[in-house]
């Protein structure tokens, strides 16, 4: 498509002057819109073959600039945009997902691969390493290379990298043994290099969710993993730099010479001035991990101190760039605001003591980064000619054009402007915004009668406006032309492994609470290994009421699971194991899910059997509304709205829960169903929890309904009483199609015309009597459930049959990650935050869950902050008023909310990009994870801060707690614990709050195993197969059977290896885990091994009801329980290996012998023979 438009805009006289622009020009293009001025970059990208600098005065400029060159190059990849990095002077630690997104764009322009970049001017105003020092450290292996791994180690620690046990997100790198794994922060996937000695043997990526290897590859390219890097030789000078610069101590450093004043001597004299004490002891803290060759985070913001070479960002494009500047008077502003907001910072970080002066030439002004952009090809982009920012125009040109006009699905009027354009031969581009989209617009033209024509092109991509140029003959018509949306689409990102990896994480460590199936909770006090009749085991060692003590084979780590379901200030009770009680609470969480299980089923059947309402397959305007949604669905929301229309289309009412966490899209699918219940000529009733969520529902329907002839209403107690009469009575004439509002609908006097559809947000969060109510009308109707908190996968699996649901676990792509912070609180960097987010029109979120304290700390805040308006709200608060202030907020009458975590469950407020949590300390993982979802659903850059106050000392999981926010990414550990303490909150919603005892009685793990086989017995499965029926097989043999510690050194992954090898089930789990050990760690010892083997055949005694196998009078002997299944299995033992014997004694039992092979090896040749028996006796049921 370009091709045709560059041989346009080439021969069009002045605008091919333009794309001609020679370095030290200056040309300027006037009467320009913006995807006018997109078009032009990416014509001056391809015409010349250099890359292009798009500069715009705010990042979702740079971000619409960047979508818009996409579509015109039609490469993906190659168009990209970046933010500006965050500049805070205090003790932040910040997050790594901002950071991870501008190396991976250093490293990707040094590869040149980036062709485009589009940035705010801010990004322009932080210079970074010269390409040629930091591009130069890069490593650059192949297979045959030779590199010792603790020396590769060592470099990329050097480089920035995080040395971890396990690498699991960017930036982090690990070594065991023979084998490196590294994540560079410009891959989607990690690195394993195994080496033979010190050659690089095999370069594999793989996954750091499952840490399995995925593909093999022959050379791979290690990028730094910091902005900045300190040279060797550099490094004893650096640290003493930063000390000097940051306590104001040039002028003396100047007059004595590093040599002539000790270390100690310069501690000293610093350490006596007390007010520096704090910011002493943070920079020491830096300092050693230089003298470590680790890079600190906080280096950036001394570069400029320590003098440390700098260069703009454009030297990392592998050849020098075109400029484009988009409205320079505006860029030019920009800069400037920019620039003195981050002089009053400074002023007020040099008062804190938190900075030095020498830190001022951190951000580079306008008129010293104007003379650099000179020296390049400058072409601007602007309305009318003026504002050109102190540029000197050497060439000037009109792009003529005119804005597209807007359509809003009126096919026929489109229809007829292609015509008229393509008579004057004109070359016409739509872009549809999806591919579905561009195959209906392909056929509804068709249909009208505008068939194919070699100058009509449609295209899947997506244009944020459109234009018409009679000078060129061109008309580019925009998606948001057409169908009227005004966003520009984006895809979804979906969350690999989603729900699979949680499932089997356990981070278990010394002192958590554990429950052993048979013997019940004790605390887990590690892992040892023992030594029986010449053998070596390793066993969990678990302590008892009374200090009992039992020692669990690590091939029954399955049968241990961290115990989760209790609370912090709550632990469970141990139990005894010479003790009935932990039998008694099993039979009674049993009996309790038997009951729960046979009512679910008994509910699903009676729904599917009552007959209900048909409606009807989707009808044009559906498509319409559908294609309206301004993005892409995601894969989940796309199965969800399948799988609802089918429901709804069959001949039994629906009954579906839709799960899926805040933004994940759940409102989107709601309103496609309340859609297609209206156009069946059907009502739809929402139910919301709360008044404000009511009239959040309320607004997005107007907002998405507008174009259609349907009529929406609200009723909540905003309405004034003759409002809701008249609302009540116009739903029961049927003049409503779609109602919304709070528990108020359930009231006698709302009565619908012709009900078809309830869609029920939250509804965990009705009261009892409301729940009554709303229990009769699903008999009736067609029912939709909302529920934000997640739910565990193996648990939906297992409700299949008996619970219809619809999972969202791929969130929208964030187009700006939440950059977050984790810092001691100080008000002036608060007061920073606040005036930050105000000053570009958005709004706060403050976390301050003391509502003791609340009001006087609100008093605070609005005497620091003159003229920011503060709301208050908590739980204590009446409901109205509580209602009161959130609806204010919403509706932005408010600057910032100061609040409880009554907010957990809140409205969304998409203007909200700022949250701030006092004593982040004192929460937990999963409240912190949902509260920073609160933020970052607009499209521009959120902030996140979590203080702590700096008197307080953290203890020790605080600290990993805090860690752990940090480092929330799809990857990392803190998102896996956070989603799992959030699912099991997502389970007591499906099941009811009744059965929130029985998950503290046995432990979350149990509980959702034991659900498991209630619901399979309930639907008819049975329960032989049932886990909890088979006997608990001990496994007693003379093998050395242990995981060596050179092996697998790391205790938490040591912990995941046993429990991976306790879960072998069958042939393909066992060849699957040795997979998975020889990827990860290497060859597989032969204690490994033989461990491996006792796991597999355990599992197999298990199904063959077999309690114990020991080794007696030179036999394997197998004893057999009761409920074996003797008279089937007798017939099949000579079939499956002559040397396998039935032994009819007191003790039923099988008997394997074979004088000339060792246990192992007799061990080995048993599997087989047993896996055969299972095999036919499965087959003859």
């Amino acid at each position: 498509m370009l091709k045709i438009l560059l041989e346009k805009m080439c021969h069009s006289g002045q605008l091919g002057d333009a794309l001609r622009t020679a370095p030290g020009q200056v040309t300027a293009v006037y009467n320009t819109s913006a995807p006018q001025r997109a078009l032009l970059a990416a014509a001056l990208q391809q015409s010349t073959g250099r890359p292009v600098l798009y500069v715009t005065s705010s990042e979702a400029l740079a971000a619409r600039a960047a979508a818009d060159m996409d579509m015109y190059l039609g490469a993906k990849g190659v168009c990209a945009s970046l933010g500006a990095m965050d500049v805070l002077f205090t003790r932040a630690v910040s997050g790594q997902e901002s950071v991870s997104r501008y190396l991976d764009m250093l490293s990707r322009m040094a590869r040149g691969q980036i062709r485009a970049l589009c940035v705010p001017v801010d990004a322009l105003m932080q210079f970074c390493m010269p390409r040629e020092t930091w591009w130069g450290k890069r490593i650059s292996l192949r297979t045959g290379s030779v590199y010792e791994p603790q020396d590769l180690i060592r470099d990329l620690v050097k480089m920035g990298y995080s040395r971890l046990p396990m690498v699991e997100g960017k930036g982090q790198c690990a070594l065991r043994g023979d084998i490196v794994d590294v994540y560079p922060q410009d891959l989607d996937r990690a690195v394993r290099i195994e080496f033979f000695d010190d050659e690089v043997d095999i370069i594999r990526l793989f996954d750091p969710l499952t840490q399995r290897s995925t593909d093999q590859t022959d050379e791979i390219i290690l990028p730094p993993a910091a902005l900045w890097l300190c040279e060797d030789a550099s490094v004893s000078s650096a640290w003493r730099e930063m000390i000097r610069a940051q306590l104001g101590m040039q002028a003396e450093a100047e007059e004595a010479s590093a040599d002539e004043e000790s270390d100690d001597t310069l501690f000293s004299h610093l350490g006596g001035k007390q007010e520096y004490g704090v910011t002493l002891r943070r920079t020491l803290d830096d300092c050693d991990a230089l003298d470590e060759g680790m890079v600190p985070q906080s280096l950036p913001l001394w570069a400029s101190a320590l003098k440390l070479p700098s260069a703009p960002l454009w030297d990392y494009f592998d050849q020098e760039p075109i400029v484009v500047l988009d409205a320079p008077d505006k860029v030019r502003d920009k800069c400037l605001d920019r620039m003195l907001g981050f002089e009053e910072d400074l002023k007020l970080a040099l008062e804190r003591g938190d900075a030095a002066g020498a830190q001022a030439t951190l951000l580079t002004p306008w008129d010293a980064l104007l003379p650099l952009l000179k020296k390049l090809p400058v072409v601007t982009c602007q309305d009318f000619l003026r504002g050109m920012a102190g540029l000197e125009p050497t060439l000037l040109c009109e792009f003529e054009g005119n804005a597209a006009g807007k359509y809003f699905s009126r096919m026929q009027d489109l229809k007829n402007d292609i015509a008229r354009w393509l008579e004057e031969k004109y070359t016409v581009i739509l872009c549809a915004g999806g591919v579905n989209r561009a195959s209906r617009l392909e056929a509804s033209l068709q249909e009208l009668g505008q068939g194919a024509h070699p100058q009509l092109l449609i295209r899947p991509e997506s244009l944020s406006q459109g234009f018409v140029s009679a000078a060129l003959q061109i008309a580019v018509i925009a998606d948001s032309d057409i169908f009227g949306a005004s966003h520009v689409k984006r895809k979804g990102r979906e969350r690999r492994g989603a729900g699979e990896r949680i499932e089997a994480f356990t981070d278990l460590s010394v002192g958590d609470y554990v429950v052993h199936e048979s013997h019940g909770v004790g605390i887990f006090m590690g892992t040892t290994r023992l030594q029986t009749e010449g053998t070596w085991r390793d066993y969990l060692l678990i302590q008892y009421q009374g200090h009992d003590k039992l020692y669990v084979p690590t091939d029954q780590f399955d049968r241990v699971q961290k115990f989760i379901g209790g609370s912090e200030e709550k632990p469970p009770q141990l139990n005894s194991l010479n003790s009935s009680t932990w039998d008694k609470q099993k039979k009674k969480v049993r009996a309790s899910l038997q009951k729960l299980a046979f009512d679910l089923v008994r509910l699903y059947a009676e729904r599917k059997n009552t007959p209900g309402f048909s409606f009807s397959p989707d009808t044009p305007w559906q498509t319409e509304f559908e294609d309206a949604f301004p993005y892409e669905l995601t894969p989940d929301q796309e199965t969800a709205v399948r799988d609802i229309k089918h429901d709804m289309e069959s001949s039994s009412n629906m009954d579906r829960l839709l799960c899926g966490d805040v933004g994940y899209g759940k409102t989107e699918v709601a309103l496609r169903a309340a859609f297609k219940c209206v156009m069946s000529g059907k009502q739809c009733a929402i139910l919301a929890p709360t008044t404000i969520l009511a009239q959040q529902h309320y607004y997005t329907m107007l907002k998405r309904f507008g174009e259609f002839p349907l009529k929406a209403d609200v009723l909540s107690r905003f309405r004034p009483p003759k409002a809701q009469k008249a609302t009540v009575a116009a739903v029961k004439e049927g003049k409503v199609d779609v109602l919304v509002g709070t528990h108020r609908l359930l009231s006698s006097d709302v009565q619908f015309k012709d009900l078809g559809l309830l869609i029920i947000d939250e509804e965990q969060r009705f009261g009892v009597a409301h729940k009554e109510k709303i229990k009769n009308l699903k008999k009736q109707v067609d029912v939709l459930t909302l529920s934000a908190t997640p739910i565990p996968r193996t648990l939906h699996m297992s409700m299949v049959g008996v619970r219809d649901m619809s999972l969202l676990t791929t969130p929208p792509e964030e187009r700006y990650p939440v950059q977050t912070y984790v810092m001691d609180y100080s008000d002036a960097v608060i007061r920073d935050a606040v005036n930050r987010e105000v000053s570009r029109g958005g709004q706060v979120y403050f976390l301050y869950n003391h509502v003791q304290h609340i009001d006087l700390f609100a008093a605070h805040l609005r005497k620091m902050l003159p003229g920011v308006r503060i709301a208050v709200a908590h739980g204590q608060m009446k409901e109205g008023q509580l209602e009161d202030v959130m609806l204010d907020f919403f509706e932005h009458k408010q600057d910032v909310l100061l609040c409880s975590t009554i907010i957990e469950n809140g409205v969304d407020v998409p203007n909200a990009n700022t949250m701030i949590v006092y004593d982040a300390d004192m929460f937990g993982l999963s409240q912190l994870y949902q509260l920073r979802g609160r933020v970052g659903r607009s499209n521009r850059t959120a902030f996140a801060y979590f203080t702590v106050r700096p008197s307080r000392s953290l203890s020790e999981t605080a600290q990993k707690r805090l860690n752990a926010i940090r480092e929330f990414t799809a990857f990392g550990s803190g998102f896996r614990i956070a989603m799992r303490d959030l699912e099991i909150r997502g389970a007591g919603n499906i099941f009811g709050p009744e059965q929130s005892g029985n998950v503290a009685a046995v432990g979350y793990d149990l509980y959702c195993k034991m659900i498991e086989e209630a619901v399979r017995e309930a639907s008819g499965g049975g329960s032989a197969v049932s886990e909890q029926s088979l006997p608990d097989t001990r496994v007693e043999l003379k093998v050395d059977a242990y995981l060596p510690m050179e092996y697998v050194h790391d205790e938490s992954q040591r912990m995941e290896v046993f429990r991976r090898i306790s879960y072998i089930r069958s042939r393909a789990d066992r060849e699957d885990v040795i997979e998975e050990l020889i990827d990860r760690f290497g060859d597989v010892p032969e204690s490994v091994m033989t461990l491996i083997e006792v796991a597999h055949l355990r599992a197999l005694c298990r199904r063959l009801h077999i309690s114990r196998v020991n080794w007696h009078a030179g036999a394997l002997v197998m004893k057999l329980e009761n409920s074996a299944p003797v008279e089937q299995m007798y017939p099949l033992l000579m079939e499956a290996d002559k040397r396998l014997l039935f032994s009819a004694g007191r003790d039923a039992a099988l008997l394997f012998r074979d004088g000339r092979l060792s246990v192992p090896q007799l061990m080995h040749q048993l599997i087989p023979a047993l896996e055969k028996i299972l095999e036919e006796l499965s087959a003859s049921v």
